[in-house]
């Protein structure tokens, strides 16, 4: 049995260049509920948290001439949300007027997903349910072995998810 951790994960934070500007897009766009708005930093209630780059660097790094460079934590982050329903996702996004990095693609293991950028440029992933995926590719006329084989799922979760069998 394993020890009790000291630490555990609490959230995600982003540094980010203007936190109304992130706040409208997460809490409008994205569906994030704000937690807690101390003006520096917002906390959303589903571990998702920003914050005011300039304020974070100055805090962790202390105060520093940055002669206008980007505080924004772009770097290879990716946020990632799950949907029911891609087709009204990307809509929203779309009428959004995000800045797609791809549009609705399948995945090597047949999910959909859209990925896109927010307002700082931090990559955010909008991914079906795998239980939507393979519903979708049962619909579609793949029998349950062909879903295994195509999402590389184990086939006691694919036929739970598809109703026909126990997990």
């Amino acid at each position: 049995m394993a020890d009790n951790p000291i630490f555990s994960f609490h959230s995600t934070v982003l540094f980010v260049n203007d936190v109304e500007i992130s706040k409208k897009f997460y809490t409008e766009v994205m569906g994030e509920e704000i937690e807690l708005d101390l003006g520096k930093n917002v906390g959303f209630k589903s571990a998702l948290a920003i914050w005011d780059g300039r304020y974070g660097r100055d805090v962790i790094f202390g105060a520093a001439d940055t002669n206008g460079e980007d505080f924004s934590s772009k770097r290879m982050l990716e946020i990632y949300y799950e949907t029911e329903d891609m087709e009204q996702t990307f809509d929203k996004l779309n009428a959004a007027g995000v800045e797609f990095v791809h549009g609705v693609t399948a995945q090597p293991w047949c999910q959909l997903t859209v990925r896109f950028l927010d307002p700082d440029g931090h990559m955010i992933e909008v991914g079906e349910r795998m239980d939507v995926c393979v519903k979708r590719l049962a619909a579609s006329g793949m029998s349950a072995d062909e879903i295994v084989a195509s999402t590389t799922m184990p086939p006691e979760v694919v036929k739970y998810m598809l109703g026909t069998g126990e997990q």
